[in-house]
């Protein structure tokens, strides 16, 4: 069950330290209570009060950063299905999708028009922040990982199925946050072991729900929180579907196996060209 601020704030330290980011003991309580926070940016919470709070202080999604810098894609931490609720913490992040189908040349076009698109929208400057980069090859794949993220600076999604290749790729750039995508179920403990050492975000990804939320589970038990779910919707209809499903599922139900950001490929859901122009990754 949650528990409301003031039960948080009776087993917190109350030093009114500020070592937690917030002015005092009361206001990180009410941030913990309301799923804005967590409980480890609390550097002196005793052990037993830690264990009495638990997954209670936890927010229902859990964060993950993308990228770093100007870049950074932070996903995660909502508190409520719709936005007249309360509000939505993050917006989505936007990606530009490459794979083996794109030779050198166009992978150099898109990485120089992905510099120079950026829009502007009542004040607030709009823009792809990710560039989600996949391929069969793994020489190919750590290639471009590298060069785009040296010539972009862009958060960079990197995909394969190989996890030799995903860490091989990722490596040269984990200080940058990549995210590894995807672990399934017969490489879940090697992505999931690549990302530990790396220190980076990774996926999971299950063509049903039950599957993605086994290997949710998973995460939960490891205390890995720096996780992306992807149900892999065949369509618009079933994306739509699986997203509500899955967000109801951490909010409304707290179900923790459940509760991580997600990730879609529209793209990859139509043939009219004009939406097959993004990857989202959504919160």
């Amino acid at each position: 069950m949650a528990l409301s601020g003031l039960q948080i704030f009776k087993l917190l330290p109350k030093t009114n330290c500020k070592d937690c980011g917030f002015p005092t003991c009361m206001a990180f309580a009410m941030q913990l209570a309301s799923g804005k926070a967590e409980l480890s940016q609390c550097p002196h919470v005793s052990a037993e009060a830690a264990a009495e709070l638990g997954e209670a202080a936890a927010p229902p999604v859990r964060k993950v950063t993308i990228g770093t810098g100007d870049f950074a894609v932070v996903v995660g931490e909502e508190t409520v299905l719709y936005r007249h609720e309360k509000r939505f913490e993050h917006p989505p992040g936007i990606a530009i999708l490459v794979d083996d189908s794109v030779d050198d040349a166009e992978f150099q076009v898109r990485l120089d028009t992905f510099k120079g698109q950026v829009f502007e929208r009542v004040g607030q400057l709009l823009r792809a922040k990710l560039f989600a980069i996949e391929s069969a090859d793994a020489g190919r794949l750590a290639a471009r990982v590298k060069k785009a993220s040296d010539e972009t600076g862009a958060g960079i999604v990197v995909m394969s199925d190989d996890p030799a290749a995903l860490k091989a790729a990722a490596e040269p750039i984990k200080d940058r946050k990549p995210l590894l995508y995807a672990a399934t179920t017969a490489t879940f403990d090697a992505v999931s072991a690549a990302a530990k050492e790396l220190g980076v975000p990774f996926a999971i990804k299950a063509a049903t729900l039950d599957e993605l939320a086994e290997m949710g589970e998973k995460c939960v038990a490891a205390d890995l929180k720096e996780v992306v779910l992807d149900p892999m919707s065949a369509n618009l209809q079933d994306a739509l579907r699986d997203q509500t499903y899955i967000r109801r599922a951490a909010i409304k139900k707290k179900f923790r196996a459940l509760g991580f950001p997600t990730i879609a490929f529209p793209c990859r859901m139509t043939d009219e060209l004009l939406l097959k122009t993004c990857t989202q990754g959504s919160s």
